[in-house]
């Protein structure tokens, strides 16, 4: 009879929680001898996983972008980490995004989880590639000497890490796998849109400081549409009860009212008529709704200066919002890094509320994109590697 596998997973991040989750549970079914330990979030937690130390609760990166507390705190768990590894070593490190924390901040010469292993011959498997392809291009040697096996998200990856000479293997995008089981809830729907106004859905990201920063905007935009005589019925995201009150703060600064949507964008998406997204991952939860929309994100006014300056070296590709990247052309609106002519942003925003030919082509476009994502097995794929690190097999 085979011995357990003891796996050590890394996340730090909520939407790399979800993603780990899901891994978890098919490994649950996939490969039953696994067990499953590390740095994990409550939905890892809920799946079984066994917490070593928890980053999700402030979104832990060493870069320190959340503060000195935040980096300390991360650091001192990446050295516990390590320590325990000293002690027992696991038979696979799964390292999921936050290339930070997972690869290091060569800046300031502090090695991740991925260089930690390799000192200590554990394999280390990384799923969610890091984004090199954009920007820190340089990280790529050191994942080909860190990381044993990339898991990618994205159908291009594959061949781009492999020209660099990385084990790379395309597996699907994981989030399609978590959208298959949402369901709209029709009751949300109906008071989303009883009022006979278009609606505004507003995502602004899952982090503290990103719904600081975005929110504000956001909501300025659908005050210059009201402004312009453009009637809207605004209605927020919040990804989780503790952001609750939060988005309820930047709301009442606005002067008016737009409801809240705790943890369910399956009904708000679906009721939507427009939606102004933050960058990232939520575009394609967007995306697969198939609504019009507008990426902005501001990186903020520390970050301006330097992009003017040297921005055009370090960002690689010229497009920068994930469905326009996928498409390979401007298919969304993107008012990104930085957002600085909100009246641009509401002037868009009104002609894709009356603008039916627009809306429909961009529709179009945005249903090639996905499309092809929808299919996604990522977990199982990605248990298939554990197996064939690990020397197992899949049940």
């Amino acid at each position: 009879m085979s011995q357990p596998v003891n796996i050590f997973i890394s996340v730090a991040e909520d939407s790399a929680d979800v993603h780990a989750a899901s891994l978890v549970r098919a490994a649950g079914e996939l490969l039953p001898k696994c067990r499953f330990h590390g740095l994990t979030g409550p939905r890892t937690r809920a799946a079984g996983v066994e917490t070593v130390f928890d980053l999700t609760a402030s979104a832990a990166m060493l870069s320190g972008v959340f503060g000195f507390g935040t980096f300390r705190q991360a650091l001192r768990a990446v050295k516990a980490v390590e320590q325990a590894w000293r002690r027992e070593p696991p038979d696979l490190v799964v390292l999921l995004d936050s290339p930070e924390l997972h690869l290091g901040v060569t800046e300031l010469r502090i090695p991740g989880l991925a260089p930690r292993a390799r000192r200590l011959g554990i394999p280390v498997l990384y799923y969610i590639a890091p984004q090199t392809w954009a920007s820190r291009e340089w990280r790529n040697k050191q994942i080909a000497r860190d990381v044993d096996r990339l898991a990618c998200i994205l159908p291009f990856e594959e061949s781009y890490f492999r020209r660099a000479l990385v084990y790379a293997d395309y597996v699907g995008h994981p989030l399609f796998e978590a959208l298959r089981n949402e369901s709209p809830n029709d009751e949300v729907i109906r008071r989303l849109q009883a009022g006979g106004k278009p609606v505004i859905a507003l995502l602004p990201g899952s982090r503290r400081h990103v719904i600081d920063t975005m929110l504000p905007k956001q909501l300025e935009v659908v005050r210059r549409l009201r402004a312009r005589g453009v009637a809207v019925q605004p209605a927020v995201s919040c990804v989780a009860a503790d952001r609750v009150s939060q988005v309820r703060r930047h709301i009442n600064a606005s002067g008016f009212a737009a409801e809240i949507v705790a943890d369910d964008n399956a009904s708000l998406l679906t009721a939507a008529d427009l939606v102004l997204v933050a960058s990232g991952t939520a575009t394609l939860h967007v995306a697969h709704y198939r609504k019009p929309m507008i990426v902005m994100y501001d990186a903020g006014r520390a970050l301006a200066l330097p992009y003017r300056l040297f921005g055009r070296f370090l960002i690689k590709t010229p497009l920068l919002s994930l469905v326009n990247i996928l498409a390979g052309a401007r298919v969304v609106p993107e008012f990104m890094p930085f957002v600085r002519d909100l009246d641009a942003v509401a002037t868009v925003a009104r002609q894709l509320l009356t603008d039916t030919t627009w809306r429909k082509v961009m529709i179009r476009q945005i249903d090639a994109v996905v499309e092809p994502l929808e299919e996604s097995e990522a977990s199982a794929d990605v248990c298939r590697i554990i197996a064939e690190m690990t020397g197992h097999r899949i049940t």
